[in-house]
């Protein structure tokens, strides 16, 4: 019997020849991300127990990037007692505002495939994009940074298999709500999810990120995507050395007679467009029917959605065209690099001769930083999570979509079926 790429990752981490799902293992992560917001408490509490030195400080990646620009005292402490333990502990990879953890990390090219990660963020999946077992802990991370060591159970893995391309007005958000549609949490409790697939070739790596990234809403421990020629392109784009797993992609990848929990099918064609409605990410529907859904806000951006890609796509939607009058719409590229990017192509200056606010690289409105929410009040959003409370008041109600179906409801001023515009844009028309 073979082995999935969970199974190879954490048995390699583990230091055995084979690892099957149930077995508990001591793993070593080669990574280790913490925001601001939370890395300060782990130093406090391995301080109390006597720990002076990091076990493997150039393992570690702190990135300062959930209040920036810092909005309130309690963050500026927080971010000064940060970049002080950075420089203290001689932690290996500090970012100071210029990103979101997790498209941060994939950008700067430290992660790869094959390795597994420890993220403090229930969003650390994302890496998955890459080929890399990220798993989200809690403040189990203070023990990692401790001991370099982490005990875990060995997951089950789900396989997606993606078949065909998406249609213009469909993106990768629609793409995990579906999966979301035929796994409930039982199915997914966990287990990781692993994408592959011809179709998977049809996505860019950010694009995988947001499959990835989003797993763990479906109730999932982690989320992983197969490596092919494009994850290859891109990693070697971004510094990543040549190793044997880029080398050889079916090295790490599951092998023809791995074993799985289950097996689905999505083909790409005929997904439409959906969205996730309140209190949860996977109360899922059609975009189509909730035409009836007028909102206040929209938001563009987060660890899963503020992509190069997702900035393009939603300014070919508002190209030529005004935000509605009753909406206010924010969008915030995941790091400096994107910013720029998008500063570089036009883009920003389309958003904002469309009525779009553009910010700084922030984690911001996607934990309720910034942009709150007054009660009564709708937001559609490309963030992560709906529950009551997320972006502000507990009354006010939080619709997730792509970054198209976003921007086209904020032309409406109600939750829209992007396709149309999508359409429009293709053809090259205003």
């Amino acid at each position: 019997m073979g082995a999935t790429m969970t199974q190879k990752i954490l048995a390699r981490t583990s230091g055995k020849d084979r690892v099957q799902h149930g077995d508990i293992i001591w793993a070593s992560p080669d990574l280790v991300t913490a925001p601001e917001v939370s890395f300060s408490a782990y130093i406090k509490r391995i301080r109390e127990i006597g720990v002076t030195k990091l076990a493997h400080p150039e393992r570690v990646a702190v990135i300062i990037d959930h209040e920036v620009p810092v909005h309130s005292v309690a963050g500026a402490e927080r971010n000064k007692l940060t970049r002080q333990l950075a420089q203290e502990w001689s932690v290996g990879h500090f970012f100071d505002g210029v990103g979101i953890t997790h498209p941060l990390m994939v950008e700067q090219g430290l992660v790869a495939p094959g390795m597994f990660a420890a993220g403090a963020d229930s969003h650390a999946p994302g890496l998955g994009a890459v080929g890399a077992l990220s798993v989200p802990f809690g403040f189990e991370v203070s023990m990692v940074l401790a001991t370099g060591q982490i005990w875990m159970k060995v997951p089950e893995t789900i396989r997606v298999r993606l078949h065909g391309a998406c249609r213009p007005g469909v993106a990768a958000r629609d793409i995990v709500l579906a999966t979301m549609q035929q796994l409930d949490d039982e199915a997914t409790s966990y287990r990781v999810i692993e994408y592959q697939g011809e179709g998977l070739s049809t996505l860019s790596v950010p694009e995988r990120m947001t499959i990835c990234g989003l797993c763990v809403d479906a109730g999932a421990k982690s989320g992983i995507a197969a490596v092919d020629q494009r994850c290859i392109d891109y990693l070697r784009a971004h510094g990543v050395a040549d190793s044997a797993e880029l080398q050889a992609p079916a090295s790490i990848n599951s092998d023809a007679d791995a074993e799985y929990a289950m097996t689905i099918d999505i083909d790409l064609a005929t997904l439409t467009p959906r969205v996730s409605i309140p209190p949860s990410p996977n109360h899922v529907r059609e975009a189509q029917a909730m035409s009836d859904i007028v909102i206040q806000h929209a938001y563009i951006g987060s660890c899963v959605s503020g992509s190069i890609e997702d900035i393009r796509s939603a300014a070919a939607i508002l190209r030529g065209r005004k935000v509605h009058a009753d909406v206010n719409l924010l969008v915030i590229p995941a790091t400096q690099q994107v910013f720029q990017q998008a500063l570089q192509e036009g883009l920003l200056t389309e958003l904002t001769a469309a009525g779009a606010t553009i910010s700084p690289s922030t984690c911001g409105p996607c934990f309720g930083g910034i942009a709150r929410l007054t009660a009564g009040e709708r937001r559609i959003s490309t963030s992560t999570r709906n529950d009551p409370g997320r972006m502000g008041s507990n009354e006010a109600e939080i619709f997730l979509a792509s970054a198209m179906t976003v921007a086209a409801s904020a032309i409406t001023g109600h939750i829209t079926d992007p396709r149309a515009f999508a359409a429009l844009a293709e053809g090259g028309a205003a």
